[in-house]
């Protein structure tokens, strides 16, 4: 955000607001909408473009003010849209309420086309000056708003391109209507619809008798939470790296989760910082990052950066910094994901995909390092890879992190990949992404889980035996989605979960048979819940436990671990 330099002289600062006043005059004789000078960047556009807002987060309860007009909040009576997003166990609730609720755990999510809409209903015309709009990451890039008086003929108030998300403030010369309407006229990702949390309508006190400030009619939201609050007190300097808390040592039990994004830009907003607050207060105590890598399929050998999808750099050190800040600990988790949607453990490597993968991987040892780093997971389920015959690609990979990276090293395979992995030695933890079958049965009694988990752990510490491998085992991931059978594969991914049937009972006394059998086994040393999102609305039916049952046995069993 930019602020007024404070230290201009009286004097000057008298000569610039004339200057603007008669800039913003000059300006609005020409300029074709009705976007006021507050409008404007520095430099006003040409008439003929498109004007474009200010972009900058602002906390739900800032001043509502203009230069010239103290603002109220204009109540919406009710909503339509043009549709709303129907995809199973990713769409939000369609509620055209959702955003004009001050929630911003809710939204609106529309279908996925371009010119998809919203409008409010004020009951009654009102004068309108000013909208902000507080958009999910399915933002949209051009966008208009509309007035009507009877939701039939539509008259532009104000049309806007090159916007980027995040949070839109934007002021215009009055308009009084009954009905003010948002078309997206495009979207940043055309795999997405447009997803808004809020939208706040204001207009002048003066012209809205009985309409009163935001905090007046959200009574209860000016408060700030304790998540806003805890927040506010991370006060994170550009090019800061946070200390760590502490090494992850051999005797402590990792309490962690998997918090996951295919988004360049999600783990660096506001929300993420709630997110990861929130788990925080659970009782987390590191939070593996995943980054992920592409390739186009299972036989090709370059390894790449998709950017829309790989979490940036700058994204993941800001994440880094909020964890450290916040006292927990870091697994770096890169991954490699396949164009195509084959499974990561049918890759068939060669020289040339090993060297891409090297480079790949020492990216991010290089970033581990730079950010403090606790644990970096060297490679994640790539079983074709990883056998007695490509050892010493491994070994070439391992020794050259260990040149930029000084932490200690992790592998995660996959649940039937273990056995052959050929390289535990060099490692420092042996990873398993623990996607083991538990029972053939449907809401098996919780006395049958925890005699399976006895079984597969009497498995692996036989195997921990007969290996020589004497080194702890940490589950880099473990799940199991929110409906009834989850036990019997909980590595599959449902085609669509929406013919499932929701079992909150079966995720949770899996979580908890998990707990009771391995935290008495002494080679065990902690697990990654597969997983948590930044944004907090998704997964009812899927893995993430938040909101749910397993939470509050994960939270329990959190607190008394040590």
């Amino acid at each position: 955000m930019r602020t007024a330099n404070s230290k201009q002289q009286t004097g000057d600062r008298k000569k610039l607001r004339i200057k603007k006043a008669l800039l913003c005059l000059l300006v609005g004789m020409f300029v074709f909408t009705n976007v006021s000078c507050a409008q404007q960047t520095e430099t006003p556009a040409p008439a003929k473009a498109k004007q474009n807002t200010v972009n900058e987060q602002r906390s739900t309860n800032n001043d509502q003010r203009t230069a010239s007009d103290e603002l109220v909040y204009l109540k919406v009576r009710s909503a339509e849209v043009s549709g709303f997003d129907e995809t199973p166990d990713w769409a939000p609730k369609p509620d055209p309420m959702a955003p004009f609720d001050a929630d911003l755990e809710t939204r609106w999510s529309s279908g996925y086309k371009d010119g998809e809409w919203i409008y409010m209903d004020f009951g009654k015309p009102k004068t309108v000056s000013k909208i902000v709009i507080k958009w999910e990451q399915a933002y949209a890039p051009s966008f208009e708003i509309l007035s009507s008086d009877d939701a039939k003929a539509w008259t532009r108030i104000v049309m806007l391109e090159g916007q980027k998300g995040g949070t839109n403030d934007i002021v215009f010369q009055p308009v009084t209507a009954r009905y003010i309407k948002l078309v997206g006229l495009s979207r940043v990702n055309t795999d997405w619809g447009i997803s808004i949390w809020e939208i706040e309508p204001y207009g002048p006190k003066d012209k809205n008798p009985g309409d009163l400030p935001y905090d007046q009619v959200f009574t209860g939201k000016s408060e700030k939470s304790a998540i806003e609050k805890k927040r506010e007190e991370i006060n994170l300097v550009e090019g800061q790296v946070v200390s760590s808390p502490g090494p992850i040592t051999n005797s402590e039990f990792q309490k962690g989760v998997n918090y996951t994004s295919w988004n360049t830009d999600e783990l660096k907003t506001d929300m993420s910082d709630y997110s990861l607050i929130y788990l925080s207060q659970l009782g987390v105590g590191e939070i593996a990052l995943m980054a992920v890598y592409y390739q186009d399929d299972a036989g090709s050998s370059k390894i790449y950066y998709d950017e829309k999808k790989t979490t940036s750099d700058e994204s993941l050190g800001h994440a880094i910094n909020i964890i450290h800040s916040l006292g927990m600990k870091v697994m770096l988790k890169p991954h490699v994901d396949l164009v195509d949607d084959e499974a990561r453990s049918n890759i068939i490597p060669s020289d040339a995909w090993f060297a891409s993968y090297k480079e790949m991987i020492l990216h991010y040892a290089t970033l581990a390092a730079k950010y403090n780093v606790e644990l970096l997971c060297i490679g994640t389920e790539l079983s074709n890879t990883t056998t007695e015959r490509w050892k010493e690609k491994w070994m070439d990979i391992i020794k050259a992190v260990k040149q930029v990276y000084n932490g200690p090293l992790i592998y995660a395979a996959n649940w039937d990949e273990y056995e052959t992995v050929s390289f535990w030695d060099t490692v420092d933890y042996i990873g398993m992404d623990a996607y083991f079958p538990l029972t053939s049965k449907i809401n098996p009694p919780k006395e049958d889980l925890i005699a399976a988990w006895n079984k597969q752990a009497d498995v692996l510490e036989k195997w921990l035996e007969t290996s020589g491998h004497n080194k702890p085992i940490v589950f880099t991931e473990i799940g199991y989605d929110t409906v009834q059978g989850c036990n019997k594969q909980p590595w599959r991914i449902l085609p669509t979960l929406a013919s499932q049937i929701e079992s909150q009972d079966e995720q949770a006394n899996c979580l908890e048979s998990l707990l009771i059998v391995l935290t008495n086994r002494p080679w065990f040393k902690g697990f990654y819940w597969w997983n948590y999102f930044p944004r907090p609305d998704i997964g009812p039916l899927g893995y993430t436990l938040r909101g749910k049952k397993g939470e509050k046995v994960l939270s329990e069993w959190f607190s008394r671990l040590k």
